[in-house]
């Protein structure tokens, strides 16, 4: 525990955490450099509304390849072979894929965009544009998700970031270079997409010497691995399917294509700046080993959750927050009027993601992410309950839409905390007996 314990000083955990919040910020910054281009577009808000509800449904067919590279590392790591996983990840990720194709060029489109959805005529025809340059994307992912765990397990994590830090590059000039042709929710979906393959390309060509991928299974992996990861995937698939939902409850508005657009700018920029407290997850998993370093940690994650949402609420001032959107989104004033009010709501991000992030690394490194699963789908059910709620209420636009995600993050949150204080602290207290005193624990299994 003594090692344990000297790793995570304020220093060790800086040194373990900015390359994390590096990452996630450069990861981030992909939706603040799209929605600025498309909102250059001929039809800015059209553009923006178009996107949004192209990239929800393409985000939910892509989430569940994200954890793909969890269990390649997880495989990797125990001895066991790499090609299995790769199987797996390509074809699950082809099959989604041709899901998202039968979406852009079918008319399964009309059905999601228009009946699910519920966008107007000219979203829909943004929509199925974008979907038609984004379906590559399930594939792409899976692709990409497996080769970082290989470089995960194989402790080479620049790659991962060179990849990332390229993608977001390309990612802007492609979206920018296209805005000669009047731009269009078309131009963020191809940005995207060939910000993509270079990401997965990188990640491919880096290779990892010391790490014997081919080898004898043992045959423990499949059924545990699959039971382990299916509440994680079913997590991430419904944190992604948040931005659909709600943006669901803004197609039903009274003015939806407005509300939507609004919504996609102050999301933006919130979950940017957000996104430092993104990676709370692995520091708990990785720095946390009893109610000490717990105590610590957590400490120095709210540091970094409370300086980015102070951030946020200075962002949120009249005077700041106008100029600011005007001149990264080139709003016009009625836009402006809609997503401004909502950056405030938006200030609680940091604090109630950092919690949900950190909560939830917490279950997954005592081998419970059965917890994790089922704090995703109480935040989900809160958020449609609370939609029906307010339903024909004077509150609308992006005020609505930030408010319920903030909501329920909210009950998530305080689901996470309250199962933590009975599963997991009389472990974490445990463990910190153990570590003080540990004559006292001699024979004791």
């Amino acid at each position: 525990m003594n090692d344990g314990e000297s790793l995570v000083t304020a220093g060790g955990f800086a040194r373990f955490y900015t390359p994390l919040a590096a990452t996630s910020l450069l990861l981030t910054a992909t939706n603040p450099i799209l929605a600025a281009a498309l909102a250059r577009s001929v039809d800015p808000v059209t553009a923006l509304a178009g996107y949004q509800a192209a990239f929800a449904v393409c985000g939910v067919l892509y989430a569940p390849l994200l954890v793909v590279q969890q269990v390649a590392a997880a495989r990797l790591l125990a001895a066991g072979s790499f090609s299995p996983v790769t199987r797996f990840a390509y074809l699950t990720g082809a099959l989604l894929s041709l899901t998202g194709a039968l979406i852009a060029y079918t008319s399964a489109g009309d059905l999601v965009f228009a009946r699910l959805i519920g966008v107007s005529t000219e979203v829909l025809s943004e929509s199925v544009q974008a979907m038609q340059w984004l379906w590559p994307v399930p594939f792409l992912t899976a692709v990409r998700a497996a080769h970082q765990g290989r470089l995960v397990a194989g402790h080479r994590t620049v790659p991962i970031a060179g990849a990332t830090g390229g993608r977001t590059a390309i990612l802007a000039v492609v979206a920018f270079s296209l805005l000669a042709t009047g731009g269009g929710a078309w131009l963020g979906a191809a940005a995207f997409t060939v910000g993509m393959v270079v990401e997965m390309a990188v990640v491919m060509w880096a290779r990892t010497p010391d790490l014997q991928l081919e080898q004898e299974d043992c045959e423990l992996d499949s059924e545990n691995v699959a039971r382990f990861s299916a509440p994680l995937m079913l997590n991430v698939l419904l944190w992604w399917a948040t931005p659909l939902i709600i943006t669901a409850v803004l197609a039903r508005t009274a003015d939806p294509d407005r509300a939507i657009a609004a919504f996609a700018i102050v999301e933006a920029v919130a979950w940017f700046i957000a996104a430092p407290v993104g990676q709370m997850q692995h520091a708990s998993i990785a720095l946390v080993k009893c109610s000490e370093t717990h105590r610590r940690v957590k400490g120095w994650g709210a540091l970094v959750a409370f300086a980015m949402m102070g951030l946020l609420l200075l962002l949120s001032i009249p005077a700041l927050r106008e100029p600011i959107l005007r001149f990264l989104f080139a709003l016009e004033a009625g836009l402006l009027g809609i997503a401004g009010p909502a950056l405030p709501i938006a200030a609680a991000y940091p604090l109630l993601y950092g919690i949900r992030q950190y909560y939830q690394g917490l279950f997954v490194r005592s081998g419970r992410p059965m917890v994790v699963g089922v704090g995703a789908l109480l935040r989900v059910v809160s958020i449609v309950a609370a939609a029906l709620f307010v339903q024909g209420a004077a509150v609308g636009g992006a005020v609505l839409g930030v408010g319920l995600a903030v909501f329920g993050l909210t009950i998530e949150g305080l689901f996470l905390v309250q199962r933590a204080q009975r599963a997991v602290m009389p472990e974490l207290r445990a463990e910190r007996a153990a570590a003080v005193n540990p004559e006292a624990f001699e024979g004791v299994a």
